[in-house]
């Protein structure tokens, strides 16, 4: 059997544009809602900025994929995969270090941590020679 990777990366951030929303949307709001907790919350100011750095990354990880994937495949792969590594950070300190853990951020950490690790191994298969594709003509 043969395996695309670079159908498959593709694939993957394809669905990551449309999962964006889903996660963007409820992250934000709860950042806003942390701040304004009655319950105690220690370092919500690094917890918000490692949050919308998660947001950015991701945000610019899809259009930039999306505007140069065409002319450049192989430098904007490694740039996906670079931003893809930092939303994965992000997410194991949101897993690992931030104290008050909600559970819909539990929710969407773990639907993240899968997509990122499968966009992680089909982006590094992109660049295996056992990979490529071979164009019969």
């Amino acid at each position: 059997m043969k395996v695309d990777p670079e159908l498959m990366f593709e694939c993957l951030i394809y669905l990551n544009a449309f999962y964006y929303p889903v996660f963007a949307s409820p992250e934000f709001i709860m950042v806003i809602a942390k701040y304004q907790s009655i319950r105690e919350t220690p370092n919500i100011e690094q917890d918000g900025a490692v949050c919308f750095a998660r947001l950015i990354a991701e945000i610019l990880k899809i259009l930039v994929f999306y505007r140069w994937k065409e002319k450049r495949r192989k430098i904007v792969t490694t740039f996906a995969l670079l931003m893809t590594m930092v939303s994965l950070a992000t997410v194991i300190y949101t897993f690992g270090y931030q104290d008050p853990i909600l559970k819909l951020e539990k929710v969407l950490c773990s639907i993240t941590v899968m997509l990122t690790t499968t966009e992680i191994v089909f982006g590094i298969l992109f660049f295996f020679p056992c990979f490529k594709k071979v164009d019969y003509y």
